[in-house]
């Protein structure tokens, strides 16, 4: 990733009375902390007939997102659009994509391939689906299905690994980088709204949006699937949370905003403060 598309992927790290310090990850997050976001932008989606954003991943040089809408026949249907570090919109696919919901998107870089996770649909299949759609043509170049069932799946460069969570959250699955299934293991479910994940080298991060009361939060776990915190988040008039990305340190939480996703910052306090 070349530096001046990092620099302009952080706009606010050195904005007058930004504390630096705030946007970075805690070294102990299980040390009780909440989350906040500060908007930055919003992704609009070029074709207003799409009405719900979805998933979203940053892919070291734009920020890619799924627009969804139903089509005559009653099927979901995708556009899947490019933006730059300021949100401007760069390129979508020539036509709609068969992608079941297009819950999730993690950047393959040895494939130059984004991988969409299903999630939903008309089809029983779909919650064990998954679609590859080529970087540079935003054309489907694969589509699959798993052994296991997954709402969202993140992909680990580092590792080589591959990690996701069955639709309640009471499991976690980890994968190898062919897809095989390494693992599984019972964790306790949440009572907030199954959404994103993004897998860092050192923790997998999932967030959850609001639901039935419960507030939208952060749920962070080792690669051994303990869970490390917990953690509220805040957004901008409780908007719902689709995906998270970690950048150069820095947590970013995309929402739901119908033709638009917004773009928010994270920033972390210590709980009480």
């Amino acid at each position: 990733m070349a530096l001046t598309a990092l620099m302009a992927a952080l706009p606010l790290l050195s904005a007058p009375g930004c504390n630096r310090e705030n946007y970075r990850i805690p070294a102990d997050l299980a040390g009780g902390y909440t989350a906040s976001g500060q908007k930055l932008f919003d992704f609009v989606c070029p074709d207003n007939a799409y009405t719900t954003a979805q998933g979203c991943c940053f892919d070291g040089d734009n920020w890619v997102v799924a627009f969804n809408r139903f089509d005559v026949t009653g099927e979901e249907c995708t556009l899947l659009c490019k933006f730059d570090t300021k949100g401007n919109f760069v390129q979508c696919s020539n036509s709609p994509l068969y992608m079941e919901h297009a819950n999730n998107i993690t950047f393959l870089p040895l494939r130059n391939a984004y991988y969409v996770t299903s999630c939903q649909g008309t089809k029983t299949e779909c919650w064990n689906g998954y679609t590859l759609v080529d970087k540079d043509a935003l054309k489907i170049i694969e589509k699959g299905r798993l052994e296991q069932p997954f709402f969202a799946m993140g992909y680990c460069p580092d590792r080589q690994q591959f990690a996701s969570a069955r639709w309640t959250g009471s499991t976690l699955d980890f994968w190898d980088s062919e897809l095989n299934h390494l693992k599984a293991r019972d964790v306790t479910p949440s009572g907030t709204l199954s959404q994103g994940v993004f897998a860092a080298d050192n923790a997998v991060w999932f967030v959850r949006s609001s639901q039935n009361g419960f507030h939208q939060e952060f749920l962070i776990y080792d690669w051994n699937g303990e869970l490390i915190a917990s953690i509220p988040l805040d957004l901008e008039n409780d908007v719902e949370s689709e995906a998270v990305n970690i950048v150069d340190g820095v947590v970013y939480v995309t929402s739901n905003g119908g033709n638009r996703a917004s773009l928010f910052k994270v920033s972390f306090s210590k709980s009480g403060k």
